[in-house]
């Protein structure tokens, strides 16, 4: 597993979607300006390009699975986008507020 991020994660726990390589479901962990975690249903190998759905579609990102791990529901990924996206983080906190 990389631990070596270079920006900060905040918790979310939304759902996610990957449109390629394979169209796929998944279930967001964390995410930040550099990067998603999430659980995906099976294990995509390590070095893998994959395109990236967040917030219902409001933002795709590019992205490389870096690490893949087994979990009870499935496989914790992490994905590294290509280039740092700040204004991921502020759609973050505009859902948030907008929740509570």
């Amino acid at each position: 597993m990389d631990n070596q991020r270079h920006t900060p994660r905040v918790p979310f726990h939304e759902d996610v979607r990957l449109r390629k390589p394979t169209p796929m479901e998944a279930k967001g962990v964390d995410i930040g300006a550099g990067g998603i975690g999430v659980v995906l249903p099976e294990a995509l190998p390590v070095g893998t390009q994959v395109e990236v759905e967040i917030f219902a579609g409001h933002a795709i990102a590019l992205g490389e699975i870096r690490w893949s791990a087994p979990t009870d529901d499935g496989f914790r990924t992490g994905i590294q986008f290509r280039q740092e996206d700040w204004s991921i983080i502020e759609l973050v906190e505009t859902l948030r507020s907008q929740e509570g």
